[in-house]
């Protein structure tokens, strides 16, 4: 259960797009400090990556045997480039404001990635697998006053 007089900073992530929010009690509700924004990137590397043909290598240890490397090995790297921009952000916010733990909001997928290296940078994380990148401020408070699928590190 999360101590509610701690200062939190929650982490709001999908593979391209990220918010860093904080609870004010005055008037009490959830402002987004910050953002972190990919997607133009993402887009502009995965249209490159259509108008230019997979590139073919040769595997070591079996002759003649050749294996495409393919876009999704492109756009995967760069979401985990990603993962790692937002993970560094988030511990530097998270010592700079005094907080205490941090509320991970992201889809499954990225959970455990995120988690891992905000724990290397010291943050208690908490979890809730759902996406709100796209949820406004003013309904966060549904999902991050009393989230109920957490899971404590």
């Amino acid at each position: 259960m999360m101590n509610h007089h701690a200062k939190s900073l929650y982490v709001l992530a999908d593979g391209a797009r990220a918010r860093f929010v904080e609870r004010r009690e005055e008037p009490r509700s959830f402002v987004t400090i910050e953002e972190i924004d990919s997607r133009d990137q993402l887009r502009a590397l995965r249209q490159e990556l259509r108008a230019s043909p997979p590139s073919r290598v040769m595997q070591s240890g079996s002759a003649g045997r050749r294996h495409t490397v393919g876009p999704d090995d492109a756009v995967q790297r760069a979401k985990t480039d990603f993962i790692a921009t937002v993970a560094g952000r988030a511990t530097e916010l998270y010592r700079a404001r005094g907080c205490s733990e941090m509320v991970v909001a992201a889809p499954d997928r990225l959970l455990a990635p995120l988690r891992e290296r905000l724990e290397d940078g010291g943050a208690r994380t908490l979890a809730i697998n759902r996406d709100l990148t796209k949820t406004p401020d003013g309904d966060l408070g549904e999902w991050l006053e009393h989230p109920g699928s957490q899971s404590p590190s």
